[in-house]
């Protein structure tokens, strides 16, 4: 059987009830947003970002760029046992999708799922396995470097021992689970890119490389505002800001609101502390948009180009056969 036509799923994906509970969404991640701003602006001294140093800025955009790249490049290595894809479309197509998560209504994953059935000619169940073990192994990477967290607090070499043993019990049993026959039969290529060693090890380490990104960019946004944070403490807000940017419901204002949060609870600070912390979230925040709003809108012409053109198959090479 044949899996829906674009225009179909576009459909389903774009249903009223959903346009109806992303834009209520919306509403209040900007309404979050604005509660934010107006304490950071009433309460938080500015002064510091304003002359914050350029090596400090510049390194929040390299972590951010970091993050972008080992993201397009998880989805490129986990699809090449199912086929081959260009290296630089998934590049431009992640930046895009992250620009487009950022509209009232969250096109970034329907953008996705629907190049793919057009541009690609994947089916919809190969593109939901495909998508699932992209989130299995996020889950995975930001459950570990959680729990070594709590288990161990200091961030050390023992953390470090914690962090990769738990990503070798989990991508064990993830292979484990991609060979099983029933999900062999119907799992729809999944088990052709959990049992490829280097489509399955190689997204782990990629995802680690993501969360260190993402740790680094609010370790440089606490330097910018001179508020001293432990590491313990920039991991666990790292992991809140990654697990937050993943709300279905909007991308703008539940992460900053969630980190604010966070480091509040966290107790950190003696003082103004909710200023400083609103602050933090703001600044973690914007690192990100300076780089995909940018990278997202010069590749929205690629995009245009690649779906008038269709199915580009004969470019990419075939798709593996469904089991």
């Amino acid at each position: 059987m044949r899996d829906p036509a674009p225009t179909t799923e576009a459909a389903a994906l774009l249903a009223p009830r959903r346009l109806a509970v992303q834009l209520a969404g919306f509403a209040v991640g900007a309404a979050l947003l604005v509660w934010i701003i107006r304490k950071a602006i009433g309460e938080g001294e500015w002064d510091r970002v304003l002359h914050a140093a350029p090596l400090l800025v510049a390194g929040l955009i390299a972590c951010t760029l970091t993050s972008a790249a080992t993201n397009g490049t998880i989805f490129f290595v986990t699809v090449r046992p199912l086929k081959r894809i260009g290296f630089w479309d998934l590049q431009r197509l992640n930046v895009v999708a992250t620009l487009l998560n950022y509209a009232p209504i969250r096109l970034g994953a329907v953008t996705r799922v629907l190049y793919h059935l057009r541009v690609d000619g994947l089916g919809l169940l190969q593109i939901g396995a495909w998508f699932s073990l992209v989130g299995g192994i996020m889950i995975l990477g930001v459950a570990s470097c959680g729990l070594a967290t709590i288990v161990h607090p200091e961030v050390d070499w023992m953390w470090a021992l914690l962090v990769a043993g738990q990503l070798l019990l989990g991508g064990g049993a993830i292979r484990i689970l991609g060979s099983i026959p029933l999900v062999a039969r119907h799992g729809r290529g999944i088990d052709a890119m959990t049992i490829d060693r280097w489509s399955l090890w190689g997204a782990i380490a990629l995802r680690t490389i993501d969360l260190a990104a993402f740790a680094g960019r609010m370790a440089l946004a606490a330097a910018i505002l001179e508020i001293h944070l432990e590491p313990r403490h920039t991991v666990l807000l790292a992991l809140v800001a990654l697990t937050a940017s993943l709300i279905p419901f909007g991308r703008v204002g539940f992460r900053e609101f969630c980190v604010a949060v966070a480091a509040q609870r966290l107790g950190m600070l003696a003082g103004d502390v909710e200023a400083n912390m609103n602050q933090l979230a703001l600044i973690e925040s914007a690192g990100e948009v300076m780089v995909f709003v940018p990278l997202g809108l010069l590749g929205l012409g690629w995009l245009r180009k690649r779906w008038r053109a269709g199915q580009g198959g004969e470019q990419s090479g075939g798709t593996a056969p469904c089991r």
